[in-house]
């Protein structure tokens, strides 16, 4: 088949003088794929394979977007590829898989969770690429509200509870988790016990001692939870809670002297509230322990035009760039009508209306 290009402003990964019957088609087309993601920052790359068609769309800035059609290839496959450095089964189709590459591509290292899905016609692979943090954020330059950074620093100055950051896939959590770290670091009067449990460790912080998941060597989430818990942590960080132990354990830890910093996937605070009780997590342990609670978006702004440029119709589409607006919705202190409506094991749009109406 021919290369269909969706978007000519796209990088040019040269995809058309390839040869699918070479016996370096695969790897080729993974190297230059991921160096033109990690190249435009992209927080995701997908492949989704239909009768030897791969359909390449990858996310940047929250934006999916389209990149191309190709065909698979004929002696190595695009897909068993990406399986094989991912350390899974690469004959395996019929299946879900999950595992951790790193590649070293043009454009440098480039480390990514990858997961699987068998399809009813063929089979899709999702990258999630690993964003090293070269900006060491502080809460402060995270353009957080002034009430939520007061909130926030008023619960990092605990010796215990949770402080858990939520919002969809892209939208800064861990830049907000990693930034509470480095303010503990840096306003601490005493030495502090910092341990943090990630998948993966997406930046270094010198004063903390980041472990790492790795699902291929058998150090899951269970395993790492129990072992950081052994090692006499004042504050905790874990990277993501993903189900129903993960919060159990976060909260018995913050119930018993931990202060804990943690991510969540969820639309709103009340949808992240209703997932933990879900979770079951106690509610006498969500009232007691869960001293703050935001949920973050990265808004696309619209184009803006560099002042230097003309304001021809051909300078604004040459130099026009888009800037990421952060909006906040930041939980009220659980108590008087909300926490009885925890205790009434309220839903979702229940937990929101009276939120909205404590503000």
């Amino acid at each position: 088949m021919a290369i269909s290009v969706v978007n000519e402003t796209l990088p040019n990964f040269g995809f058309a003088t390839l040869n699918p019957a070479s016996e370096s088609y695969a790897t080729t087309v993974l190297d230059r794929l991921m160096a033109g993601a990690a190249l435009v920052g992209a927080s995701d790359v997908h492949l989704e394979l239909s009768d030897n068609t791969i359909t390449l769309r990858w996310r940047v800035q929250g934006q999916l977007v389209e990149l191309a059609k190709i065909p698979d290839g004929k002696s190595t496959q695009v897909l068993s590829r990406i399986k094989a450095l991912a350390r899974m089964v690469s004959y395996r189709s019929d299946v879900p898989q999950e595992g951790r590459m790193t590649l070293a591509t043009t454009s440098g290292q480039v480390e990514a969770r990858v997961g699987t899905l068998p399809l009813v016609h063929g089979e899709r692979v999702v990258i999630r690429l690993a964003g090293k943090q070269a900006v060491q954020w502080l809460p402060e330059d995270l353009g957080l509200p002034p009430e939520a950074i007061d909130r926030l620093f008023a619960a990092l100055q605990q010796a215990s509870g949770v402080v858990l950051i939520t919002g969809p896939a892209g939208s800064g959590k861990t830049t907000t988790a990693y930034a509470c770290l480095r303010h503990l670091i840096s306003n601490q009067c005493r030495t502090r016990s910092i341990v943090s449990l990630e998948d993966p460790v997406e930046s270094e912080i010198v004063g903390v001692a980041q472990s790492q998941i790795s699902i291929s060597t058998g150090y899951s989430w269970a395993d790492g939870l129990k072992a950081v818990l052994r090692q006499d942590p004042e504050v905790l960080l874990v990277g993501e809670i993903r189900d129903d132990e993960t919060a159990r354990v976060v909260f018995q830890a913050a119930m018993t002297g931990q202060l804990v910093i943690s991510t969540m996937h969820a639309r709103s605070t009340a949808d992240a509230l209703r997932r933990l009780l879900d979770m079951q997590v106690p509610v006498h342990h969500v009232r007691s322990a869960l001293d703050f609670l935001i949920c973050q978006k990265l808004l696309t702004a619209a184009p803006i035009l560099a002042e230097s440029e003309p304001a021809s119709d051909q300078a604004s589409t040459s130099a026009a760039t888009r800037t990421r607006l952060l909006q906040v919705e930041l939980l009220p202190l659980i108590e008087g009508e909300l926490a009885q409506a925890l205790l009434n094991n309220a839903g979702s749009r229940e937990l929101e209306a009276i939120a909205r109406r404590m503000k």
